[in-house]
């Protein structure tokens, strides 16, 4: 949360203005189903700020009212808000607490943060409105310079407006971890996880993670690390039940201090009670730059992930994935972006196999200090071998935004 110069506390209330178009609004294959549309939205927000050594608040919050040019039945009020504390009563205890609140229809989750693609690609169709709320406590406390002990939970919401078409799902996780160096060179990471899903349709399950990692410091610039992540999910009838083992052998580099890698190399085997096993690659290679005027991450990766919490709840998949996000400031005022991603992903539970692409180029100019101007056009598209599921859409943004800063 950080703030400009030595402010300690900003209050600003803000009004976004969007206009966007896409070409195929619900994300439905070609046919008579397939629409385009144009939404315009305004966002009245307020943001504020603070930031001390014992406390820390960033608490943000804007409605949107969207409107359909051609579609007015499907106009509504969205909800976007977030929670964000820190206390610390001493150096090395630190409590946190995040709440993140949303109210839409957008069959593409948004992405928040610095440097993030904007949103998910995404198997999801439709515009079927929803509620999603995740809260997530942490405690950490710092016994050691190098060394953390700390406990973190998340409660993940989903409720759909049309929960006969998409699946209602809570989450409950909570995780233990430990992070210990025993000298300058020779470091260690465990976690544990345990998992409760509640499903409106599907099987309920609980699940449990382990998570370990040995990291030696080769030097100031380079990190080998060796770590191993297991999985197991114990379904309610009739759900298939399954166990994950993924060994890896890596390594982190800072080729400089704005400029860092990592690469990382290993398997995965996905073993269900029913049903023949399945193993395949599971790595990482990365390259991010970080300075004043030039951002950039490009990532080629493969392995396991599950679908569990969605409205899809799609289970467990393979993937491989190709992400190049770039940002560059031109002026002090004007920065320009590209994003570029390509996925394969193959549903193991569905016999589903998806090529998920989509690329972007996105500009930012400041017009004056209280007064931002945005842009971003592009295409995404799901080639599925499910022919109900494939989609193409063209889709293009046009933002303004007004700031005023209280104190």
């Amino acid at each position: 949360m950080p703030l400009p110069g030595e402010a300690r506390f900003e209050l600003r209330p803000y009004v976004t203005v969007q206009e966007r178009y896409t070409s195929n609004v619900d994300l439905t294959p070609d046919g008579p189903g397939k629409k385009e549309d144009w939404i315009t939205t305004v966002y009245p927000g307020i943001s504020f700020i603070s930031n001390d050594a014992r406390l820390g608040a960033e608490l943000n919050y804007r409605a949107g009212f969207n409107f359909y040019a051609h579609e007015s039945d499907r106009n509504y009020v969205s909800h976007d808000g977030l929670v964000n504390l820190r206390y610390n009563p001493d150096p090395r205890l630190t409590f946190r607490l995040r709440d993140f609140l949303q109210r839409s229809d957008d069959p593409r989750p948004a992405v928040y943060g610095a440097g993030q693609a904007g949103y998910q690609l995404t198997s999801y169709q439709g515009r079927q409105r929803y509620w999603r709320n995740v809260f997530e406590p942490a405690v950490d406390w710092q016994f050691a310079r190098e060394s953390t002990i700390g406990l973190y939970y998340r409660n993940n919401i989903l409720r759909n407006d049309d929960n006969a078409l998409y699946e209602d799902s809570t989450e409950h996780y909570i995780s233990p971890r430990l992070t210990y160096w025993f000298d300058q060179r020779n470091g260690i990471v465990l976690e544990y996880g345990y998992t409760a899903g509640d499903f409106d349709t599907s099987a309920d399950f609980k699940g449990h993670r382990a998570y370990a990692r040995y990291n030696y410091r080769a030097s100031a610039m380079t990190t080998l690390f060796v770590d191993y992540e297991f999985l197991a999910r114990d379904y309610e009838d009739p759900g298939n039940d399954y166990v994950v083992h993924a060994p890896a052998v890596g390594i982190d580099y800072r080729f400089s201090p704005t400029l860092s890698a990592t690469a990382r190399a290993g398997y995965f085997r996905w073993d269900p009670d029913r049903g023949n096993a399945e193993d395949g690659f599971n790595g990482l290679l990365s390259l991010t730059q970080r300075d004043r005027v030039t951002t950039y991450t490009l990532t080629l990766e493969g392995g396991y992930r599950e679908d569990l919490f969605s409205a899809d709840n799609l289970g467990f998949a393979r993937y491989y994935r190709g992400s190049a996000i770039v940002n560059h400031r031109l002026t002090e005022r004007f920065s320009v972006g590209l994003i570029g991603i390509v996925e394969r992903t193959d549903y193991t539970q569905f016999s589903r196999k998806d090529w998920l692409y989509t690329a972007d180029v996105t500009a930012d100019y400041r017009i004056l200090r209280w007064l931002t101007v945005g842009a971003r056009a592009g295409y995404g598209e799901d080639d599925s071998n499910i022919p109900t599921a494939c989609y193409d859409e063209w889709h293009a943004f046009l933002t303004l935004t007004a700031s005023y800063n209280v104190f």
